[in-house]
C-alpha cells in the first residue's frame, strides 16, 4: 500500500493510505480545489490559522471528526472546517469528493462561523454548481497547467457560501416546521384518539400533510404517531380501569371501546407494550 502525500501549497498537507487512488488539482497561494475518488480513507489533515477549507461528497460517506467531534459525512452534504481546526476523517468504502480551500476569505466573517464544522444537506442544484466550476476549471487548465483565476475563486467563494447559509436556514425553518406540524398533531390526537376508527390516515387528512412529513416530526421528539396514539388510549383505558365504580358496572370490551381501542386483544398488546400490568375487571354481580 503505497503512501501519497500531497500538499497544495497553503492548503491541507496530509497523508493518505488508500488502497486506489486518483486526483487533479489546482491551485495557488490564496486559492484552491482538488477532484479526489479512492477507494477508502485514512487521514490526518492539517492546515493553518487564516484558511477556510471546504469538502463536498458526490459518493459514499465518511466519518470525520473536527477538534475531536464527530462529524459523519455523506453524499450531498459540505463541510466546513478553519485551517487551524484538527481534522481526522475515515472511510472503508469507495469516497469521491470535491475539496477546496481559500486563504483570508470572507467565510472566516463571524456570520459564518456557526457554519463550521457540521456537516450540512445542501440543494442538488448547488452542489452541481459547486461541482461544474471545479470540472470546467480542471478540464481548461489540466494540460496547460493553468492556475485557478481570480474570477473562479470569487464564483466559488460565493458558491460555497450561498449553499451553506441556505442549507443552515433551510434546517431552521425545518426544525420549526417539525416542531408546528408535532404540536398540532398532539391536539388533533387528544380530540380524536377515543374513536377506535381514527387512524394515522385520517390524521394525515386532517392536517394534510404526507405520512412522511407526519413521521419525520414525531421522529424528531423520539415517536411515532402510532405511538402517540397508543400512549393516550393507554392512559384513557387505566383511568377507566381505575375507577371501582366503572370497574363493577362495565365490561373490557366497553373500556377498550371509550377508550378508542377496536378490541380488547389490541388494548392488552398496548399495555403490553407499554409496561403495563395486564387490566383486569371484576365480574359484574348476578342479576
Amino acid at each position: 500500500m503505497s503512501t501519497l502525500k500531497l500538499s497544495l501549497e497553503h492548503g491541507w498537507s496530509f497523508d493518505n493510505q488508500p488502497d486506489l487512488y486518483e486526483y487533479d488539482v489546482m491551485g495557488n497561494s490564496q486559492f484552491g480545489f482538488a477532484r479526489l475518488w479512492s477507494g477508502g480513507m485514512r487521514t490526518a489533515l492539517s492546515s493553518r490559522e487564516g484558511i477556510v477549507h471546504v469538502v463536498a461528497l458526490v459518493e459514499g460517506a465518511a466519518e470525520m471528526a473536527v477538534e475531536g467531534k464527530p462529524a459523519a459525512i455523506e453524499a450531498g452534504q459540505i463541510l466546513l472546517v478553519r485551517g487551524d481546526a484538527a481534522l481526522e476523517g475515515v472511510s472503508s468504502h469507495p469516497f469521491a469528493r470535491y475539496g477546496w480551500f481559500f486563504s483570508e476569505s470572507f467565510l472566516e466573517g463571524r456570520e459564518y462561523r456557526h457554519l463550521m464544522g457540521e456537516p450540512r444537506s445542501i440543494p442538488r442544484e448547488s452542489l452541481l454548481a459547486m461541482t461544474s466550476v471545479a470540472n470546467a476549471s480542471l478540464g481548461a487548465g489540466a494540460a496547460a497547467h493553468m492556475k485557478p483565476s481570480i474570477h473562479t475563486r470569487i464564483a466559488m467563494e460565493h458558491l460555497v457560501a450561498a449553499a451553506a447559509v441556505e442549507a443552515s436556514v433551510s434546517a431552521r425553518v425545518d426544525a420549526v416546521h417539525r416542531d408546528r406540524l408535532f404540536l398540532t398533531a398532539q391536539a388533533v390526537i387528544a380530540e380524536r384518539f377515543r374513536d377506535p376508527g381514527f387512524t394515522i390516515d385520517l390524521l394525515c387528512k386532517a392536517l394534510s400533510v404526507s405520512h412522511s412529513s407526519l413521521y419525520r416530526a414525531h421522529e424528531s421528539m423520539g415517536s411515532t404517531p402510532r405511538r402517540a396514539i397508543e400512549r393516550l388510549r393507554v392512559s384513557e383505558a387505566t383511568s377507566r380501569l381505575a375507577s371501582i365504580e366503572q370497574m363493577n358496572t362495565k365490561s373490557l370490551t366497553e373500556v377498550a371501546s371509550e377508550a378508542g381501542f377496536t378490541s380488547v386483544v389490541q388494548m392488552r398488546r398496548a399495555f403490553a407494550r407499554a409496561g403495563i400490568h395486564q387490566p383486569q375487571v371484576r365480574r359484574r354481580p348476578p342479576g
